[in-house]
């Protein structure tokens, strides 16, 4: 099963676990700003009269019944998926060892990370949403950076959106390890530039074929504004940039070498949680809980929507999108 791949810490550090090396603190610092950040934005969307609403859909494109139908096979099957994610890596193992594992602290570090797709729209509507998803509108407006010019008033397609997170980092990592454990066990010498460059060709394909399926069946979302030269049937409503699947298979291809050093590492110590040993007992826990969570948030920002926004305001290419997918 994948999820016993990851040893159990010993009650006492050894190795890696009581070594000088290790950043755990620098990331859970990282953990803690994104937590705050993250939990304002949802708290004051939440509270606010004019933003948690529906956003508008606009018309005066009809949105078939087939693709809604479609739609909503893919919000059920979403949530079906990220509960998934929660019962297997964070419940399951919670219950049977009293403590979270690697991968159930990933799946917490992508729910706080999913925050930050408001950031996709943060200087220009690059990312198409469809106004018919199941949705309370977006937080955009209480993020840190967004231009109140830039619109706030679209359809955040949260059954959907959310486990993209889960399912693109630690279902890939989770992928990635069984990927990298046959390899190295039909290819005893291959190296492991060589194993991830194999993970990244999966995920990259994999992802290519699952968004360009979604977007085509459903419309559950498109990609408004991209660059040009790096976008497959540009101008069209189902343009889609290379870049998007380089950025997500790249998040994959990160998030399968931290769980890698955890199945190395005789403890099941990730390289981001080495150094928790200089922490007093009872912060142990949250300070690694944090630091996960603070590689969650780096990852995304600086793998997928810092160069997603920078070459997407910067881009050329316009979809020729229904209204249902516009802003309000």
């Amino acid at each position: 099963m994948l999820l016993s791949e990851e040893s159990a810490p010993a009650t006492t550090p050894t190795s890696t676990a009581t070594g000088r090396g290790g950043a755990v603190g620098l990331w859970a610092l990282f953990g803690g700003v994104w937590v705050v950040v993250a939990g304002q934005a949802i708290v004051r969307w939440m509270l606010s009269a004019d933003q948690f609403v529906p956003a508008p859909v606009l018309g005066p494109d009809a949105y078939p019944a087939w693709r809604e139908a479609a739609l909503r096979v893919l919000e059920a099957a979403s949530v079906a998926v990220l509960l998934a994610f929660v019962w297997f890596c964070v419940i399951r193992p919670l219950r049977r060892d009293g403590r979270l594992s690697l991968d159930g602290m990933f799946v917490i570090g992508g729910v706080f990370g999913s925050v930050m797709d408001a950031w996709l729209n943060l200087y220009d509507y690059l990312f198409a949403w469809n106004a018919h998803s199941l949705n309370r509108g977006v937080w955009a407006a209480f993020m840190p950076f967004h231009l109140p010019s830039s619109s706030s008033r679209y359809a955040e397609g949260l059954a959907w959106g959310v486990p993209m997170y889960i399912y693109f980092c630690t279902g890939a990592a989770i992928i990635g390890c069984q990927v990298v454990r046959r390899l190295r066990a039909r290819f005893p010498g291959i190296s492991d530039v060589k194993a991830l460059a194999v993970v990244f060709a999966g995920e990259f394909a994999a992802g290519f074929l699952l968004e360009n399926t979604i977007i085509r069946v459903t419309q559950a979302y498109g990609y408004a504004r991209t660059n040009g030269a790096l976008t497959v049937f540009d101008g069209a409503a189902y343009q889609f940039p290379i870049y998007e699947s380089l950025f997500t298979a790249t998040l994959g291809v990160a998030f399968t070498y931290v769980r890698l050093t955890a199945l190395a590492d005789p403890d099941g110590v990730s390289v981001i949680e080495r150094g928790f040993h200089r922490f007093r007992p009872a912060l142990r826990t949250p300070v690694r809980g944090l630091a996960v969570i603070g590689f969650s948030a780096v990852a995304l920002l600086m793998l997928y929507h810092l160069p997603f926004n920078w070459l997407g305001v910067g881009g050329d290419s316009y979809a020729r999108l229904p209204s249902y997918l516009l802003p309000g």
